[in-house]
């Protein structure tokens, strides 16, 4: 029975920080496709002020807690132990699957995942949920935008944001991966975020993605490649590694 690989003739670059590369490689080795990790970020536990501090060590104190990502997760539960109080508070939000059962192996279990991550269809899928005079607090990264908490405090919600992780330059991207991309060896880039958007430009300038296909994990990293003057070949309807997959295979097909 012949095996339908629709990916099998692609070189695909994944920027992702090494950590996070491996589900995404995995499921595009799965349409036959030849993975290059070539991280342009590095994630680092951020120090917090004792201000911070305290609102963390709080997490039971607050009415809501909203984790936009993996890192928000793992580095908020570095910085202090994370549990419900007995009063059940506070409602935890996941946005994005893997955020969800990062939450849940934190001993978690999340009371709300939405079905399409960003700030707008977070509150839509809320439907009700009174937000007025609700404490939220938000663990993030240094380069998050305040989407979601503005949309919080549009909606009557005392928004906190807390910066528990810095999402820096990655300096060490291996040399011959390095020679690889200068030399044009790849078909199409993933970019999962602006930061890797930006800093991949920064490392190997935009001469090497010409005609060269990219895609971009949702509409905030699309419009950064867009800003920076990239024409974006592929975009998920859901910001989800699967979706993401799901529409290289449809794109190649296509």
């Amino acid at each position: 029975m012949q095996v339908d690989l629709p990916l099998s003739s692609k070189r695909i670059v994944v920027t992702r920080t090494e950590d996070q590369s491996e589900s995404i490689t995995t499921e595009l080795e799965k349409f036959g496709a030849h993975v290059l990790c070539v991280p342009t970020i590095r994630i680092e536990t951020a120090a917090l002020s004792q201000e911070d501090s305290a609102r963390i060590a709080g997490f039971s104190g607050y009415d809501v807690v909203i984790f936009t990502s993996v890192n928000a997760v793992k580095n908020a539960a570095l910085h202090a132990g994370m549990k419900k109080g007995a009063d059940g508070k506070p409602f935890v939000i996941a946005i994005g699957k893997k955020t969800s059962e990062t939450v849940t192996q934190a001993g978690i279990i999340p009371d709300f995942v939405p079905d399409k991550f960003n700030s707008a269809e977070l509150m839509k899928s809320l439907g009700d949920f009174d937000w007025k005079g609700k404490r939220v607090l938000i663990p993030k990264g240094s380069l998050s935008g305040s989407e979601v908490a503005d949309s919080v405090r549009a909606h009557g919600g005392a928004a906190e944001e807390v910066v528990v992780y810095n999402t820096l330059p990655n300096d060490s991207i291996d040399v011959g991966m390095k020679e690889q991309i200068v030399a044009g060896e790849f078909d199409i880039v993933a970019f999962f975020s602006p930061s890797q958007v930006r800093n991949f430009l920064g490392v190997f300038g935009a001469r090497v993605l010409s005609g060269k296909e990219i895609a971009a994990i949702g509409p905030t990293t699309r419009k950064a490649a867009e800003n920076l003057g990239l024409g974006v070949d592929v975009v998920p309807e859901n910001s989800t590694i699967e979706n993401l997959v799901a529409s290289l295979v449809r794109h190649e097909k296509a």
